[in-house]
């Protein structure tokens, strides 16, 4: 019978080795084969490119000098085991590529049958790397965002005390916290902007004092660019509203004339220092030194404590209030 008088199931069936090999060597996947012995006898077109070896190099147990050192008593063991069970198997290593790097292959090994007979195994190969770091970067972002969900839920613990523990009533306190939610949420429009590669103070200040003071006309601030931490660019953006808030109701927010002056340096070594950042008020009311600390004041101090590891100093000086924060913060790349 020629080929034409043959079917596609006969065709199929009578495929010879020869015209194996050569579909093997178009296949997108390293394959290779081993005897009944567990040596390797034969390695596709694709694995030879990869590996940049030839046959003769590959064959026998030749393939097992590619693979990691670390990977290969591993790999080894899992290949004889399933041998020995005649079991198909699955692993991964890492082999040596034609450009001397070590990526991750997919290994996937199955036996095969000669007239009823075991006559080894076959097995197909593909490179995994790239989704194994997709998976990495993907855990990695994942674990950020369980961190910072526990930071967010924690300030929002600590405003809540601070708003609601006071014996005010509880429009007031609704009306603070409400505030406070709103230039949290600022924030955090800041740290989701894809504009954004590096989070600044300079952006984190600006876009505090854009409600208060759309033109700059009292609020003046200034300093070197830095790069803040995410938890420091919420808990600085929280604290600068609340003095702001204070400063409209109680200080030189509140009169015609009065202005505020926020600059920061960074103080510290290269790669371990921090921002600090200072507040002044001028022109508002005369200030006195209050009995006890009020919610603010510990409210500023409570949010930049903690996960941020940042510091808050307070003063009610005569001719108005004076803030220094501290928090940790890096030199623009």
């Amino acid at each position: 019978m020629n080929d034409d008088a043959r079917g596609p199931i006969e065709k199929a069936i009578t495929t010879g080795d020869h015209e194996f090999r050569e579909l093997a060597n178009f296949a997108p996947i390293m394959i290779w084969r081993s005897g009944p012995d567990k040596l390797c006898d034969w390695f596709n077109k694709p694995w030879l490119d990869y590996t940049g070896r030839d046959m003769a190099a590959e064959v026998g147990e030749g393939w097992a000098s590619g693979v990691h050192p670390d990977d290969l008593e591993r790999c080894l063991d899992t290949y004889v085991h399933a041998f020995d069970a005649r079991k198909p198997f699955s692993m991964e290593y890492r082999l040596l590529r034609h450009d001397g790097q070590y990526r991750w292959l997919l290994d996937n090994g199955a036996p095969f049958h000669r007239d009823g007979v075991f006559a080894g195994y076959w097995g197909s190969c593909v490179d995994v790397s790239s989704h194994r770091d997709a998976e990495r970067a993907q855990r990695t972002v994942i674990n950020d965002l369980n961190h910072r969900m526990k930071n967010l839920l924690a300030v929002v613990q600590a405003m809540a005390m601070q708003s609601f523990s006071d014996d005010r009533p509880v429009k007031v306190s609704m009306t603070a916290f409400s505030g406070r939610l709103r230039a949290m949420a600022r924030a955090q429009d800041l740290l989701l902007d894809p504009s954004r590669a590096d989070l600044t103070v300079h952006g984190v200040i600006e876009a505090a004092v854009a409600p208060h003071d759309p033109g700059h006309a009292r609020i003046l601030f200034e300093g070197p660019p830095l790069v803040l931490e995410p938890e420091a660019a919420v808990a600085m953006a929280m604290a600068v509203h609340e003095l702001l808030t204070n400063a409209a109701k109680y200080g030189a927010l509140s009169t015609p004339s009065g202005t505020v002056a926020i600059g920061w340096s960074f103080v510290g070594p290269p790669g371990a220092g921090r921002a600090r950042l200072e507040w002044k008020e001028r022109g508002g009311p005369p200030v006195a030194t209050p009995m006890r600390r009020g919610f603010g004041t510990r409210f500023i101090e409570r949010v930049l404590g903690g996960p941020t590891r940042g510091e808050a100093t307070i003063r009610f000086e005569q001719d108005g209030v004076c803030a220094v924060f501290e928090a940790p913060a890096g030199q623009p790349r």
